[in-house]
This record gives C-alpha cells, sequence and structure tokens, in this order.
C-alpha cells in the first residue's frame, strides 16, 4: 500500500494489523459490526450477463446509477486493497465478514492496461502501453496472485477466492515471461495454506482451461472448498464451443439429423427405394443438410453448456453446493465460523498426536473425521447433519466442557500407546525403552510437590494392583 505522507502510512499501517491475529496462530480480530452493516443481510449487487463491472462493487457494494447504494458480499467499509498498483488484473486485499477477518482474491472482468517504464540507461526505450484482457492470468497476475496467496497465509487469515478465469495467457511473449512457473507457485501456495479456503464462482462467471489446475479444491482437500452460483456460473475445462467442435463435429451432426429430422428420414427411405431418381434425392439431402447444420450445431453448443452448469459440476463432486448469490453472505458467514470452530478442535487433536515417533500423528482430514464421529454419536444427532454449520456450532458450544475431555482422553490414549510400543518391542530395544520409562518417572517425582508425589504413587499402585 502506498500513501502521500508519514501520518497516513502509519495510519495503514495500523489499519492492516488490525485484520491479523496478535500471535501466531492466535485468535483472528473479530469486529463488532452493529450500527454499520448487518450480518444476515441479502446482496443487492448483481452482476449483469455481458456487462463488464468494476468487482470492488461485488466485494464491498457501491452506488448504481441512480445513486442508490447497494450492498455487497463483504461488510461495508471493510475491504482494503493490496498492490493495486501492479497486475491489474487480479484485485487482491483483506476485508471482513460479519466482523470476521478475510484473505480476498477476485478477478478484474475489465480490460486494464499494464505500463512498463522506459529504461533510462537506454536512450532507445521508449514507454510501452500493453492492453491486458480481464479473466485472464498473465505472468505478473499470477504472481500477485501467489504473492496474495503467502501473505494471507502468514497473517493465519481465512481465504476466498471469486473465480472467474478462462485460463492462463498462452502467448509466446507470456510464455519467455515464465507465466507456468508463477501458476505453479500459485498451487505451492494453496498446498501450504492451513485456515479455510472457498473458491466461490460469482454469477455469469466461470472457471476454465488452466484455471481449473490452481483453483481446484483436491489441491488442499483439507482446507479447500469450491462453490457456484446457482444458475449462472460455468465451469469446465473447454469452453462449450471448443467442447462442441471436438466432441461433436459435423459427421456426427449429420448423423443426428438423419435420425431425428422427419424430411430427411423420408428422403432417406425414397432413397433406397428410388434407383432412378438417386441424384436428385442426394441434392435435396445435401441441400436439407445445409439447411440444418447452423441450427443443430447452436444445439450442440447449448449441450456442451449444459456439462459445465453448477447442478453438473455439483453431480460430479468438483463443487460443496450450489449457492444463491444473494444469500450467499449469510451462508460463508456461518460457514466460514463452522470451519474456523472445527479447525481449532482438529488443531488440538493433532497436537495430542504428537507425543512420541512410535504414534503416528493424524492428517487433518482424520481429525476431521474423529470430530465427526463424535458428532455422530451424539444423541439427537447423525452423519446428515455434518454438513448444518449453525447445529454444528451450537453443538460445540454447548459441549465445549465436554470436548475438551474428549481431547484430554485422547491425547492419555497416545500416550498410553507410545508407552506400551517402546517397552513391548523386543529384543535390546524394549530393554532400553523400559529403563528410559521408568528413569524419567523417577526425574519428574524429584521435581514434584508432595501432593503430586502422593497421587503419582497412589496411580502406580492402583495401576500395578500393588
Amino acid at each position: 500500500m502506498v500513501e502521500p505522507d508519514h501520518l497516513r502510512a502509519v495510519k495503514s499501517a495500523i489499519d492492516w494489523l488490525s485484520y491479523v491475529p496478535s500471535v501466531r496462530g492466535g485468535l483472528l480480530p473479530v469486529a463488532d459490526i452493529r450500527g454499520y452493516d448487518e450480518i444476515e443481510r441479502p446482496i443487492t449487487f448483481t452482476p449483469s450477463p455481458g456487462v463488464p463491472y468494476d468487482p470492488r462493487h461485488l466485494l464491498c457494494g457501491g452506488e448504481n446509477d441512480n445513486g442508490e447504494w447497494q450492498s455487497g458480499f463483504f461488510d461495508r467499509g471493510s475491504f482494503t486493497e493490496a498492490l493495486a498498483g501492479w497486475a491489474k488484473t487480479v484485485v487482491v486485499g483483506r476485508a471482513r465478514l460479519g466482523g470476521i477477518p478475510m484473505g480476498v482474491i477476485i478477478t478484474e472482468n475489465r480490460t486494464a492496461e499494464a505500463i512498463k517504464p522506459a529504461d533510462p540507461a537506454d536512450v532507445k526505450a521508449s514507454e510501452a502501453v500493453i492492453q491486458e484482457a480481464g479473466c485472464v492470468w498473465f505472468p505478473n497476475s499470477a504472481y500477485k496472485t501467489a504473492q496474495a496467496i503467502k501473505d494471507f497465509k502468514t497473517e493465519d487469515l481465512p481465504l476466498i477466492v471469486f473465480a472467474n478465469w478462462r485460463g492462463f495467457s498462452g502467448g509466446q511473449r507470456d510464455m519467455f515471461d515464465e507465466v507456468l512457473k508463477y501458476g505453479s507457485l500459485i498451487v505451492d501456495a494453496f498446498v501450504s495454506y492451513e485456515q479455510p479456503v472457498f473458491v466461490f464462482i460469482p454469477p455469469f462467471a466461470e472457471i476454465r482451461g488452466g484455471a481449473w489446475v490452481v483453483l481446484d479444491a483436491s489441491i488442499n482437500p483439507s482446507v479447500m472448498e469450491m462453490y457456484a452460483s446457482s444458475r449462472t456460473a460455468r465451469g469446465g475445462v473447454l469452453e462449450a464451443n471448443g467442447a462442441a467442435s471436438v466432441k461433436y463435429r459435423t459427421k456426427d451432426l449429420i448423423v443426428t439429423m438423419h435420425r431425428l429430422d422427419d424430411q430427411l428420414q423420408a428422403l432417406d427411405k425414397q432413397l433406397a427405394s428410388d434407383e432412378k431418381a438417386k441424384q436428385s434425392i442426394q441434392e435435396e439431402i445435401v441441400k436439407r443438410e445445409h439447411a440444418l447444420l447452423p441450427v443443430y450445431e447452436q444445439i450442440s453448443v447449448q449441450f456442451c453448456e449444459l456439462h459445465d452448469t453448477p447442478g453438473r459440476m455439483k453431480a460430479v463432486g468438483v463443487i460443496e453446493r450450489e449457492v444463491e448469490w444473494i444469500e450467499s453472505r449469510n451462508f460463508f458467514y456461518w460457514r466460514l465460523r463452522r470451519k474456523l470452530a472445527e479447525y481449532d478442535l482438529r488443531k488440538k487433536l493433532i497436537e495430542a498426536t504428537q507425543v512420541g515417533r512410535a504414534v503416528a500423528t493424524l492428517a487433518p482430514v482424520e481429525a476431521s473425521n474423529v470430530v465427526k464421529k463424535w458428532f455422530s454419536e451424539t444423541p439427537g444427532m447423525s452423519e446428515a447433519a455434518w454438513e448444518d454449520d449453525k447445529l454444528l456450532l451450537s453443538w460445540m458450544g454447548e459441549r465445549y466442557a465436554e470436548l475438551e475431555q474428549k481431547v484430554l482422553a485422547y491425547t492419555k490414549q497416545c500416550v498410553v500407546e507410545e508407552v506400551v510400543q517402546v517397552m513391548t518391542a523386543g529384543g535390546n530395544t524394549a530393554v532400553v525403552g523400559t529403563a528410559g520409562i521408568v528413569e524419567g518417572v523417577g526425574e519428574a517425582y524429584k521435581k514434584m510437590d508432595p501432593e503430586r508425589k502422593a497421587q503419582l504413587v497412589k496411580m502406580l499402585k492402583e495401576t500395578l494392583h500393588i
């Protein structure tokens, strides 16, 4: 961020720190938004199909042509853009959702200018102004995206990506400028992310080509989830026109015509029965095929586009669910709160397994499955209710003390497993391990106060039946 004087620079730095936890791994600084915004409210700004718009209006709202305020996804006035003057085809920054700070990345759908200044050391050099299309990753914007993700990870912020990319720019100059390398940095940044990551396809947006490679939730399934706006969002490696030209070629269209068109069917029968008028009939068939071809080409494109709809994306498992844009703020607020609470609990479970070399550390997905098992075993709960964010948050709040005890019991179980494996390993390993455990207990006994010493002796007698 750039400011014109020192005072504003200090203020910007303080504003930036207001989004960041006070310590690494600490709680997010949640702000009170009462008085200037509401948590559960509809989003009134909606993009129009085929009309370029400022993506910042989608994030934080703005005034329409009549001067009326239209609310956006995040809390009003909470979005702070970073790196604004560089790689303008991608917009990055920090914002708040119901007071919870988040990192945000969104696509610029309008054409932007990239200015390359003249080299003062070269008298022949001149300033170059390059037009960069929207909805495309260029080397600079891909690097900006990767850099922003790394920054948000360092700040322990959850992240939401509003995706509207047709892929990476594959021109010769872009390949020379290492667009593939910078694209791979996006994948590397996602792989190491630990906070919740939501990839959302907003209304009338699409993900195509190489964008699927770097935004697929399977890159880091322990934290990444993908969603799409209902009905109007699209997603697929090939665009509908390209898929139709590959999968439904002209010869296939002609076969379809002869299968469906009554007039062609009649001509085919006539051709088979009347050998004398064969040439004239074939001319009629060709004429009819040429007349129908444009219509069938349009139908084939529409057919291919049906495979890119949110319903189809949900059916093949590439998105979690469809989300109505007008209700997306409410949905993602509760989803974010649920994920933050779930990740905090599973982090404690993972730490519980880190007691020694003999116990396998839980993976994040495995830890979530343990929490899911506890949830489904609770009376009145079930696996089907696991995706109900409000219900899960309520369950965790009501049973906080019980869950803490479950974590302690799980830690105890891991310690017991560690000791058993060390003492029953066999051979010299078991002897050395047993001696080490006994010696460790003795050293710890010396450092205990009288009360804890008596408690330890009592526990040993009860366990060993002495």
